[in-house]
């Protein structure tokens, strides 16, 4: 028990204190490790079951029991109803009915678990009596022998842990279905979900997940044997707007791999305007062009409005999207747009606007420029405006869950630039 206080302890800090990595993979891929059992307390185990055609009850109309006084009795209670002849699929409502549904995730799953030819029964639950976030939660495995219902497993990570079941299904294309579940453990603002994907063994479940895979504040579904997660990223208002993300994870070369990581669209106008970064710093500039002409020319794109309002986040964006327009143009040797772009930042971003120190900066650049024709020796002059620090501080306002500029992103174009 110890450890797992321990583990408590270092996620709370994890999700109060530290700041998350802006890689694009939110986690690491794991390597394949050996197998071990996972840590809790398993029922007695029970002997091999010998097939027959009545290994489960007959299904009836069952009432529904009275929701039990004491939690610990609730599967058991459950376990009660099933051997009765009660319908699994109504587990979901007489859990309502309790006010024990599973708040996030699945809340039944029917699968052969064990290998017996029978569908096995997977509950998840929480205690409607719990002051923990999350609700402390607890998954019952039930399976069929000689007509009557028993509990084959039973895992409960215990109070400020709750679970969220995704399914059962072929994960590791062994031929036997898999319990996919993540574990959760939630700060003020954010909640972390550890992967699990189990595999009976025999007389016991088996980790198949090799490194720890965690995920912030995302949703599972399972779809043909693959595990899809999606992250809308972290409620803090600290860690910035976000983006979501799409992670598809499949057995492959004997253990659980990261196959794709999809970003879905840009919802905010930061991230359009990151989307024309990326292109330029990969000197993929046609596709620069069309996402800082989006940021000029799109009301669609929402604006985050922490750090500054609506209407001044939006003219920062503006200015942002001449300037990079202007420097991309003139890469381009198209020097009448790039000419039109300049005039309309010195026209539009007058001292005491927002987005000024972003005109300013660019006539320093263009002086250099039409000095000394060097692309390189003008970006050099840019950001050693005076007012380039506040451009470097706006693009950085956006939270420590989105990458962080540099001078040299500034004016991208300090050495030599590669074309399309």
């Amino acid at each position: 028990m110890w450890q797992r206080w321990i583990l408590l302890l270092g996620t709370m800090s994890i999700l109060l204190g530290c700041r998350r990595s802006t890689s694009s993979v939110p986690f690491t891929i794991p390597e394949r490790t050996p197998l071990h059992t996972p840590t809790s307390t398993p029922a007695t185990p029970l002997p091999s079951p010998t097939l027959t055609a009545d290994l489960c009850p007959v299904r009836r109309d069952v009432a529904f029991p009275a929701r039990p006084a004491v939690f610990d009795e609730y599967a058991e209670t459950l376990r009660g109803y099933l051997a009765d002849g009660g319908d699994p699929k109504r587990v979901p409502a007489l859990l309502d009915r309790w006010q024990a549904r599973a708040v996030t995730g699945e809340t039944l799953a029917r699968a052969d678990l064990n290998g017996d030819k029978v569908a096995d029964t997977v509950v998840a639950f929480v205690n409607p009596t719990s002051e923990s976030h999350p609700l402390e939660g607890v998954l019952v495995i039930y399976t069929c022998r000689e007509g009557t219902v028993r509990p084959l497993y039973t895992y409960a990570p215990g109070a400020w842990f709750g679970l969220n079941l995704i399914g059962a299904a072929d994960v590791t294309r062994d031929g036997l279905a898999d319990l996919v579940f993540s574990e959760i453990a939630c700060g003020a603002q954010t909640c972390l979900h550890t992967l699990h994907v189990w595999s009976w063994g025999g007389r016991d479940f088996q980790e198949r997940v090799g490194d720890t895979l965690t995920f912030v504040d995302a949703t599972f579904a399972l779809q043909d044997g693959q595990i899809f997660a999606g992250i809308g990223g972290s409620a803090s208002v600290d860690a910035g707007p976000q983006r979501p993300v799409t992670t598809t994870l499949a057995w492959a070369d004997g253990g659980l791999t990261v196959t794709a990581t999809v970003a879905g669209p840009a919802i905010y106008r930061y991230h359009v305007f990151r989307d024309g970064d990326e292109a330029l710093f990969a000197g993929r500039y046609a596709h620069a062009l069309d996402a800082y002409l989006r940021v000029r020319n799109s009301k669609t794109p929402k604006a985050w409005a922490v750090q500054v309002s609506r209407d001044e986040e939006e003219h920062w964006f503006a200015a942002l999207a001449d300037w990079r327009l202007l420097l991309v143009e003139l890469q381009l040797q198209n020097v009448s747009n790039a000419q039109t772009y300049y005039d309309h930042l010195l026209d539009n971003f007058p001292a005491g606007t927002a987005g000024h120190a972003v005109a300013a900066m660019a006539q320093r650049f263009v002086d250099s420029y039409h000095t000394h024709g060097d692309m390189a020796m003008a970006c050099a002059e840019a950001i050693r405006a005076p007012e380039a620090q506040d451009v470097l501080d706006f693009l950085n306002g956006f939270g420590y869950d989105n990458p962080t500029y540099t001078w040299d992103d500034l004016c991208p174009f300090t050495t030599e630039a590669i074309s399309d």
